[in-house]
């Protein structure tokens, strides 16, 4: 059989400006249609309707987001409870949204009242009374005409393009169903097979005949070849028809299974099964007034049973059926009708097994029964009942279910992989949805708790891992009968209310994003910061052999870094980041004050909304926080409380050492590098130093932190580890230089940070070789550092004076102060948009001195600017002007200077509107340089301007609903200006508006967006009161 099938549903598809995806046209007739067609075409086209589906949640047979489909109108009895047919993989059992749009245009919500268990069709309901323009018009369902060449039209939305018609004949009627290998494959039933050269977005398409009449359902196709597979349609109309018996009823149609997998074989396979030529001529005699084409030709064999049910103990692979209730059973239609009849109730079956007839008695099981619907959201994750057919797809135990892991989220999303099930939490056996609440509900806030798991891809039971439950920050609830979009009715794990459907969706909040450090802080006061070791309980450090170790361990942390991937803001994710729910970065930490300061890098920790952990001596962890992230270097410092490790030897690195004296490392040199690794180890090899340069990093995509006029170190050997120190040989042991992580594109580079740069940066912070000793008040948590908005290159001396025409005394006093067997000259590469040296500087000034002194290195015009620099003065913080003599057009020029104080770096704040993730503009976008756009600043306090960056986009949302960027991976970022009639120049501004009231009542949001380039566009979208607004 090939398995290189697919589905018809359109995933991910609809950009802002491919308004088509929603319109709904009937194409000319193709050529190859005949004419009589036609009169069919216009009789049945105003009930085939354009579906597009919105997962809000993630769920067994589908992750949260957007995808189109196609379905028709079946029944008008009832105007105000009209019905829809389509494909159950549309549908979908998680908790959805969906809108439906008609022949002309009219677009309707519609919500979902019926799931077949099994095979691929459910039912939409919408309200017909509300049509405008679209003659109400419902498609009759035969059945009975799906025959072998038959001449048939697929009508549906083909590659989410208007409405196409495909004309195909019925090749075959007995496939057995298409293996798509997914969680949910249909079975037991037959298929249809023809060549229609379907694509996505026509499941759900209904299969005309010339009748008018739908005689099956499109359902699959295949990647390589034109075939595709039509669903038969005989228990959709026995699902319509007893909805008509029973109208406003909650019980759902009685659908029965024996928890085995039947496949039809032909007579010759069974042969082979030791089925007897006396039994099949008894079956043959069945019907003996059949033509050749409609004669028997099989019958149905198990394939396979369910583990741990009756049947797996009474039925066999390649047991051939015969009677069901007394009655032969030649084909699937026979089975169904007769399992639907005696659901909850003991049936005979006659089989062969081997040649040999047995009868065994089975219980027919409620089919509903064995499918999840409700659900519990906790940590950001998503977790339900494991259902019949995952348990089918990877062989578990139906009576041994477990909890299965649709979205892992923040709490469990690094240990607990997302398809995993849960089968003990905290020591408790967990089968359903009221043990998981009462588990998880006895875990104290913040303990960490053991669970047993299975990974549906390997039924080894994993070793238990270390859970973190954090129901303070991200909450916990429970989503009784939330897989109807729409329908909050109250309901038990075993069953779930379909029919009693309503408009409009009940889906749990999050918790609110509130300011990281007051959170962070809050944190660190509780008592969740881990008690002192006492004196008899302290480990000390390890001892090593090596005596560079024994040095260096007591400056090292290792830090862990985590974030929801939503809230990844900063992150420039790698592929395997992209794909995960939760991120983890490990990094170094350098203690630089005992007084519970550390040193890290911005890829380690790119944003001040993480969770940072640091562990000291490979036996203490404790929580940190982040105090202050400088807005153009690679530097990060974290505070933590020193009392939680006050009994291990920490020790903070020398400042001392690092004087402006401290001669400069030089190519050739031979020193020691300790690095710490991600399992908290240390190594320690001998290394030479390659070269000193001032590197200039690409700029990432989407906008992000990039390095700026930083010199870094280059080592000519392999580095291995997360970063450390480079140290000189015994007996000095003397920092020389600090490595760590730095950010390039979504990879990351290793460098080394010479001992006199930083410690300038942290000298520039206030931090010195003496801060310590002499502080009397804790450093202020809104720190600001004098910097220039601007960035340096570097440019050989020779070539400064060949093409620049630096003047000669320049050029010696340049190459006086010059060090490290390097002369360069600093040049202006690039200029922030709206910044302080805006308009002042222009691109390509080299800079000639600064204060009447040769300066050659980014840290000799920062020395410089900490002269200016009062950060005690009694109106607070002050810059006083510089004077700069620059080379422009090959002749000097005096500039008057002034230093900007930024503020620590990194998103702090965010909101949710809608699913749009809006957060302040990042430092990076007005980093790029070129003209001065509105709203291209980046957003800070002090200048009263938070502008609405978008940065993510909910999967789910109703923001992904309505396409309100141009992709999810947001390629195309920009701002959020202005909502309805109100500008929102700042997320304050956006949140004064929605708590207002200005946006109650609204059936439609207009959205003005501005584009990274300055282009105005407006995104439409109806929006959901309370259930995406977060701060």
């Amino acid at each position: 059989m090939c398995t290189n099938l697919r589905r018809l549903d359109l995933r991910g598809t609809g950009s802002p400006g491919n308004s088509e995806s929603f319109e709904v046209d009937i194409a000319a007739p193709n050529a190859a249609i005949s004419a009589e067609w036609a009169d069919v075409i216009d009789q049945v086209k105003n009930a085939i309707v354009a579906i597009r589906v919105t997962a809000v949640r993630s769920f067994e047979d589908c992750a949260a987001g957007v995808w189109d489909g196609t379905g028709f109108v079946v029944s008008l009895d009832n105007p105000k409870e009209a019905l829809i047919l389509t494909n159950r993989h549309i549908i979908t059992t998680g908790p959805i949204r969906a809108r439906a749009t008609f022949y002309e245009h009219d677009d309707l919500p519609i919500w979902p009242v019926y799931r077949d268990p099994v095979h691929d069709f459910g039912l939409f309901q919408f309200d017909s009374t509300e049509l405008r323009f679209t003659p109400p018009t419902a498609i009759c369902v035969a059945p009975l005409e799906l025959r072998v060449g038959t001449e048939v039209l697929v009508i549906g939305n083909d590659n989410a393009e208007k409405i196409q018609i495909l004309p195909a004949t019925i090749a075959r009627t007995d496939r057995n169903c298409p293996e798509y290998h997914d969680n949910y494959e249909d079975e037991n039933t037959f298929y249809a097979g023809a060549g229609s050269n379907t694509s996505g977005g026509s499941s759900g398409s209904p299969v005309i005949a010339r009748s008018g009449n739908c005689i099956a359902l499109n359902a699959g196709g295949a990647h390589e070849a034109a075939s595709a597979f039509f669903l038969p349609l005989d228990r959709a109309v026995y699902v319509l028809d007893w909805l008509k018996e029973h109208p406003n009823e909650i019980p759902l149609p009685p659908r029965g299974t024996l928890l085995a997998r039947w496949l039809f074989q032909p007579f010759d396979m069974l042969r082979r099964l030791g089925f007897t030529a006396q039994q099949e001529e008894e079956v043959l005699s069945l019907s003996p007034d059949a033509s050749l084409n409609d004669r028997q030709k099989g019958l149905l064999v198990v394939e396979n049973v369910i583990r741990g049910t009756e049947a797996e103990q009474r039925l066999k692979p390649g047991d051939v059926l015969l009677e069901v209730a007394g009655k032969p059973c030649l084909n699937f239609v026979i089975l169904e009708e007769q399992l639907d009849t005696a659901v909850d109730s003991e049936v005979n079956i006659k089989l062969s097994r081997a040649g040999e007839v047995k009868n065994i008695q089975l219980r027919v099981v409620d089919f509903h029964k064995l499918i999840s619907h409700d659900f519990v959201e906790c940590g950001g994750g998503v977790f339900h009942v494991l259902s019949y057919h995952t348990c089918k797809t990877y062989n578990i135990p139906i009576s041994e279910r477990g909890i299965y892991v649709a979205q892992s989220g923040f709490s469990f999303g690094l240990q607990i992989p997302v398809s995993a099930v849960i089968t003990s939490v905290a020591g408790k056996k967990v089968t359903n949805l009221r043990d998981f609440e009462a588990a998880l509900a006895g875990v104290p806030n913040k303990e960490r708790y053991g669970a047993h798991l299975v990974a549906c891809a390997d039924l080894g039971l994993l070793p238990q891992a270390a859970q973190y439950l954090e129901a303070e920050v991200l909450g916990g609830r429970r989503c009784p009968g939330a897989a109807r979009a729409a329908c909050p009715a109250t309901t038990s794990d075993e069953g779930y209310d379909q029919r009693s459907a309503a408009p409009e969706a009940s889906v749990a909040d999050a918790s609110p994003i509130s300011d990281a450090r007051s959170r962070a802080s809050a944190e660190q006061d509780s008592d969740t910061v881990p008690a002192a070791l006492r004196e008899e309980d302290s480990f000390g450090y390890p001892e090593n052999s090596d005596a560079a170790i024994s040095m260096v361990q007591p400056m090292l942390c290792t830090i862990v870094t985590q974030v929801s991937h939503e809230y990844a803001t900063d992150f420039l994710q790698s592929k395997e980041e992209n794909k995960s729910t939760v991120i983890r970065r490990f990094g170094v930490g350098l203690v630089i004050d005992t007084g519970g300061l550390v040193l890290t890098d911005r890829y380690t920790v790119p944003q001040p909304l993480v969770e940072v952990e640091l562990t000291f001596g490979q036996t203490v962890t404790v929580n940190a926080t982040c105090l202050f992230m400088h807005p153009h270097h690679n530097m990060v410092l974290l505070h933590y409380d020193p009392s939680a490790v006050k009994d291990l030897p920490v020790r903070a690195i020398e400042l001392g050492d690092a004087q402006p004296k401290t001669e400069e490392l030089s190519a050739g040199q031979i020193l020691s590098f300790v690095s710490i690794h991600s399992d908290h180890q240390l190594s320690a090899k001998q290394v030479t130093v390659g070269s000193m340069c001032l590197k200039v990093w690409p700029f990432p995509q989407p906008p992000a932190y990039r390095g700026r006029n930083l010199e870094i170190c280059n080592l000519n050997d392999t580095l291995h580890g997360l970063g450390g120190l480079l140290i000189e040989p015994a007996p000095s042991y003397r920092i020389r230089a600090w490595f760590a992580q730095f950010p390039a594109g979504s990879l990351r580079y290793l460098a080394g940070v010479p001992v006199q740069v930083f410690a300038a940066v942290l000298a520039s912070l206030g931090l010195h070789s003496s801060w310590a000793a002499k502080r009397v008040r804790p450093l202020d948590p809104k720190l600001e550092v004098a910097a220039l908005e601007c960035e340096f290159e570097e440019v050989s001396l020779a070539k400064a004076r060949r093409e620049d025409g630096v003047p000669l005394e320049n050029a010696r006093a340049l190459a006086a102060c010059s060090s490290g067997g390097r002369r360069q000259i600093l040049r202006v590469g690039r200029i922030t948009s709206g910044g302080g040296c805006d308009s002042i500087l222009l691109e390509g000034d080299l800079v000639l001195s600064i204060n009447g002194k040769p300066v050659t290195k980014p840290h000799e015009v920062e020395r410089e600017m900490r002269k200016c620099h009062s950060p005690d003065s009694g109106d607070g913080a002050s810059v006083s002007s510089m004077r700069w003599r620059v080379q422009r057009s090959r002749q000097p020029m005096d500039l008057d200077l002034t230093p900007t104080l930024l503020r620590s770096d990194g998103t702090e704040h965010i909101v949710v509107f809608n699913g749009v993730v809006l957060r302040p503009t990042p430092r990076a976008v007005a980093e790029r340089g070129g003209p001065t756009l509105a709203f291209t600043r980046p957003g800070q306090v002090e200048m009263g301007r938070r502008e609405n960056w978008l940065q993510y986009i909910y999967p789910g949302s109703p923001a992904d609903t309505f396409s309100f960027a141009d992709s999810r991976a947001m390629r195309n970022l920009g701002w959020l200006v202005q909502l309805n009639n109100e500008p929102t120049p700042s997320i304050e501004r956006l949140l004064e508006i929605i708590h207002s009231g200005a946006l109650s009542g609204c059936e439609w949001l207009r959205c003005h967006v501005m584009d990274a380039e300055g282009r105005l566009s407006v995104r439409a979208l109806r929006p959901v009161t309370g259930q995406w607004d977060r701060r």
